[in-house]
């Protein structure tokens, strides 16, 4: 999440990185004052997005966005439909034998992707390597000060 929010969103330095904290703060503690809820993920998106849009020549990728607008529109479907299954397999399994093939299933799954996330696992030494589409965002030029 970090990656992809603060390299393949925007490419965001400290001080980009500083306002939205900030910004992202602000909006869940205004939030809890008021007994509002709010995903914690979006607002920090929203916030980084927002200093990509603030930064004079920050280049904002949209497709990385879109990608991201479309999976929280799917996640929650998505998961009353997994749980929905979940409840079937059980209640076809009976009682705890039910309960116990949906843990071994999710067990089984979960290891699944465990293992396929160690193909190319991500570490300080190459978390700033090539994208997919075989570049590294190019930050762009800074500004000097005239002495």
């Amino acid at each position: 999440i970090i990656r992809t929010l603060g390299k393949g969103l925007v490419e965001i330095d400290s001080p980009q990185g500083f306002a939205a904290e900030t910004s992202s703060a602000a909006i869940i503690l205004t939030s809890a004052q008021f007994g509002l809820p709010l995903s914690t993920t979006q607002t920090a998106t929203g916030s980084i997005l927002g200093t990509g849009l603030g930064r004079p020549g920050a280049e904002v990728r949209w497709g990385v966005m879109g990608r991201m607008a479309v999976a929280w529109v799917l996640t929650l479907p998505l998961a009353g439909l997994v749980g929905a299954a979940c409840w079937w397999v059980a209640d076809l399994g009976g009682g705890l034998l039910g309960v116990l093939i949906v843990l071994a299933v999710l067990i089984a799954l979960s290891v699944y992707m465990y293992l396929r996330s160690r193909r190319n696992p991500i570490d300080t030494s190459n978390v700033n390597d090539d994208w997919a589409d075989g570049r590294t965002p190019s930050a762009p030029p800074r500004e000097t000060a005239a002495a």
